[in-house]
């Protein structure tokens, strides 16, 4: 019995690491059946919340120490799913299927961001005060990658998370310019 046993969780183990290596497929849904362009490279890498929070458990107790709020938010993934495609360019519908996906599953645009010719957009999916999903796409001429966090962070620890880093930040400001008065 003690065979089986450690045979079934072998398999459990075998299989969900399956789900974090690394493929050359779309990993997510707005991108599968989607036509690129024959030198576009697609890299796939699904991490489950229970393997990432074994390797970066060490981590968050660092960073408890030094970043709290940090620490909190990093506790809440639940799962990650990264894509990158390289070489499709923005000739690709890839972003456009991507921005459907967004509006047809009641995501919200929390913010979008352009820098250097990039478009960074951060999109929410919340249910009641609590934030269940973040989508992020970025792209530029040549590369696109997407981000999807599964994740449970409530709405109000998400504005301590902000308040405390624009506080910190705030106060690196201030220590910056002390020196500079006392010259």
């Amino acid at each position: 019995m003690k065979r089986y046993i450690g045979i079934i969780c072998a398999a459990i183990i075998f299989f969900s690491m399956q789900s974090c290596m690394i493929k050359r497929s779309a990993n997510m849904d707005f991108a599968k059946g989607t036509k690129l362009s024959a030198d576009a490279e697609i890299v796939s890498i699904n991490v489950p919340g229970i393997l990432m929070k074994t390797f970066i458990r060490g981590k968050i107790r660092e960073l408890h120490e030094d970043d709290p709020a940090l620490a909190l938010a990093l506790k809440k993934i639940k799962k990650i799913k990264l894509m990158a495609v390289s070489g499709g360019g923005r000739n690709s519908n890839l972003y456009d299927k991507f921005n459907s996906y967004l509006v047809k599953n009641d995501f919200e645009e929390l913010m979008s961001i352009y820098s250097d010719g990039s478009k960074i957009s951060i999109n929410t999916k919340t249910k009641g005060d609590r934030i269940k999903s973040v989508m992020l796409g970025i792209t530029d001429d040549e590369d696109q990658v997407f981000v999807d966090l599964k994740s449970d962070i409530n709405l109000n620890e998400l504005n301590q998370l902000i308040e405390h880093y624009e506080s910190t930040q705030q106060d690196k400001k201030e220590k910056k310019e002390d020196p500079s008065e006392q010259s």
